[in-house]
């Protein structure tokens, strides 16, 4: 049965005035009625909130932040409230994870800034987050910070090593050499890794100051839910698009086009499970990480319209193991752009072996 809407924004109305004027106990027992009328609406728990917080019963406003964080897919401002709370509640790792949640959804919506302020909430929080420290690496080498990137990298190494993973903290320095040959901070970390405490036993003070040598602990209830959101926010795009282009699973150009953008934004989400293939201790190629900031810089470039620039981003992404079609595709639309015929040939032939592509190849190639 459908609430009385409105009921609803009066109450609602009502208890944010008497929060306003600190009657916190006039607020929580008018709120009640909103909720009573839409129980799933976010904004009354977000003042139920409120209104605990006033009378310093945390862990009541921990739990109405919670669901207002829940029943609005994942509110950013709800979601820093929840935070916080956790933070007042001595919650650390738990607001680590939170903040860690709410830059991925930030990242979705192309939020960048706000993605990076979260993740950097979380590894302050909770150092040894290796999964924040990666992003943190990825975005900032996307960006050209080559000085952020190297410290993310660096430490990602320094906890890699701590947890006896000697190898692949020593792909990370090197994945940090490759955009900052010169530094002297790479080269001390690889001794460090590589010669142990004894060798450098002054930073190796440092590095225990600086990160907590912990394994990474399991998501939280909250994390999982908001990482579900954007699974179910991706899916839906996913969706929307397919939804304009023909049926059947060949695209159009300008929708093939659409897609292979929308796969390339996904494999950067992608979680891969096989860490050698992660941190780029299974083979000669690029870590996933390093790939990742190449399609991000692709896609960032292509769309300022820079096309030289982003063909050697995607072109260093394909050598150094991105195999998927979206990949070849896109490379060979901006050979296409720029005149480059016969590597246009080259890169469409191989994403045209998919068949959601062959259509679209078809119609460029003519």
């Amino acid at each position: 049965m459908a609430g009385n809407r409105t009921q609803y924004q009066e109450a609602l109305r009502l208890g944010k005035a008497y929060n306003t004027q600190k009657e916190w106990k006039k607020a929580i027992g008018v709120v009640r009625i909103a909720i009573r009328e839409f129980p799933t609406e976010p904004a009354p728990y977000d003042v139920l909130g409120h209104a605990c917080t006033g009378l310093k019963q945390w862990d009541k406003a921990l739990e109405c932040y919670k669901l207002a964080a829940r029943y609005s897919r994942g509110e950013i401002s709800y979601l820093n409230k929840v935070a916080d709370m956790q933070e007042r509640l001595g919650q650390l790792d738990e607001a680590g994870r939170t903040y860690m949640a709410a830059g991925e959804l930030q990242l979705r919506h192309d939020n960048l800034d706000g993605a990076i302020s979260n993740w950097q909430r979380a590894v302050r929080l909770e150092p040894g987050l290796l999964s924040a420290h990666r992003r943190l690496a990825s975005v900032f080498q996307r960006r050209n910070n080559t000085k952020a990137a190297v410290r993310e990298y660096l430490a990602i190494a320094r906890i890699l090593e701590m947890r006896g993973e000697k190898q692949k903290a020593l792909q990370m320095c090197r994945a940090a050499m490759r955009i900052d040959p010169d530094s002297e901070d790479i080269l001390t970390a690889m001794e460090l890794i590589r010669h142990g405490e004894e060798a450098l036993r002054e930073e190796e003070e440092v590095i225990e100051e600086e990160v907590v040598a912990t394994p990474e602990p399991e998501e939280g209830s909250l994390a999982d839910t908001i990482r579900q959101m954007a699974a179910v926010f991706e899916a839906e795009r996913q969706q929307s698009l397919k939804a304009k282009g023909p049926t059947g699973d060949k695209l159009p150009l300008d929708a093939a086009r659409r897609l292979a953008q929308e796969q390339l934004a996904e494999e950067i989400f992608r979680d891969e499970e096989d860490e050698d293939l992660l941190y780029g201790t299974g083979g000669s190629g690029l870590s996933k990480l390093e790939r990742d900031a190449l399609i991000g810089q692709g896609i960032d470039l292509q769309s300022r319209g820079q096309l030289g620039e982003a063909i050697a981003c995607y072109e260093k992404a394909i050598n150094g193991g991105l195999h998927i079609t979206a990949a070849h595709f896109t490379l060979g639309l901006l050979y296409l752009d720029t005149g480059r015929l016969d590597d246009a040939r080259r890169a469409l032939t191989m994403a045209a072996r998919d068949a959601a592509y062959r259509e679209a190849v078809e119609m460029a190639l003519a």
